[in-house]
């Protein structure tokens, strides 16, 4: 059985896809013809939030849909973070790049990749589960993007930072590794 969120069908899985289900889709799986059209103006408005939560597990879990995170806190117990994290687009749009977001298997500690051959790794290995894409990113400075973000890792949890973040969480919070730049976000909402 698979559920369809407007273009992106995926299976249907157990634990928090299934809880948080269709409010995943912001309609971020549209076509990028559908954009190509569009003014600057328009990309601007299609820009949400993206929201740090920590999971019961002591994992990250990370959203750009403020129902999907409403119902993280309200069904699951998991608490928003204060890592300044800032906009991605909904929508496909010139120089960006889509953000896929995988839910580690045996606990609920997600990673966010812009790769496809990393998500196309990690799925094979039977690891993860492929969630969908969390949003569009700016893929340089030049495609919009005026805030660097980057991955880290420690012991199967995942987070994403900005780079002034990123030297915070190195330096005080032990075990914490980076493992690189991951793209950019818009700073402003539009």
């Amino acid at each position: 059985m698979a559920l369809s969120f407007g273009r992106m069908t995926r299976p249907v899985g157990l634990g928090l896809a299934v809880a948080l289900g269709a409010t995943l889709s912001l309609g971020v799986a549209t076509q990028a013809s559908a954009t190509a059209g569009r003014s600057a103006t328009s990309v601007a408005e299609q820009r949400v939030k993206v929201y740090e939560l920590v999971t019961k597990d002591g994992g990250f879990f990370y959203t750009a849909s403020e129902t999907e995170k409403q119902n993280a806190i309200a069904k699951h117990g998991w608490s928003t973070t204060r890592t300044p994290l800032y906009y991605v687009s909904r929508a496909p749009f010139p120089g960006g790049k889509p953000l896929y977001r995988l839910r580690w298997a045996k606990k609920a500690s997600y990673i966010v990749t812009a790769s496809v051959t990393e998500r196309e790794k990690l799925v094979t290995s039977g690891d993860f589960r492929y969630e969908g894409i969390l949003g569009y990113a700016p893929g340089s400075a030049d495609a919009g993007g005026d805030v660097k973000v980057f991955r880290l890792s420690n012991n199967n949890k995942w987070r994403l930072a900005i780079e002034s973040h990123t030297e915070k969480i190195l330096a005080n919070e032990p075990g914490w590794r980076l493992d690189g730049p991951l793209l950019y976000q818009f700073g402003q909402s539009g």
